[in-house]
């Protein structure tokens, strides 16, 4: 759930706009994922937005795939991809 600063969901028509508007008004919202242990909070700082078919960074621009097809359903919904080369260190 991505939420106002009081925890206040965001209704889906906040999402229902083009990408390149809905991207900086994310900033600073709160992500809230609810656990068994308990709730997990996160406060967005930074958000990519690519303009699907018209962005040819973007990993819809070739059309809808098996992998990205939430970016072609409804509003509200997230695509995440993992970055490569990312790495862990031992300590």
């Amino acid at each position: 759930m991505i939420a106002t600063p009081d925890r206040t969901p965001l209704p889906r028509t906040f999402f229902d706009r083009p990408v390149l508007s809905v991207a900086p008004d994310l900033l600073g919202r709160l992500l809230v994922r609810s656990t068994p242990d308990g709730p997990i909070t996160l406060r967005l700082t930074e958000a990519e937005a690519y303009d699907g078919p018209n962005d040819p960074g973007s990993r819809a621009c070739r059309g809808r795939t098996a992998r990205n097809c939430v970016m072609f359903g409804p509003p509200g919904h997230v695509y995440a991809h993992f970055t490569y080369g990312m790495s862990r260190r031992a300590a």
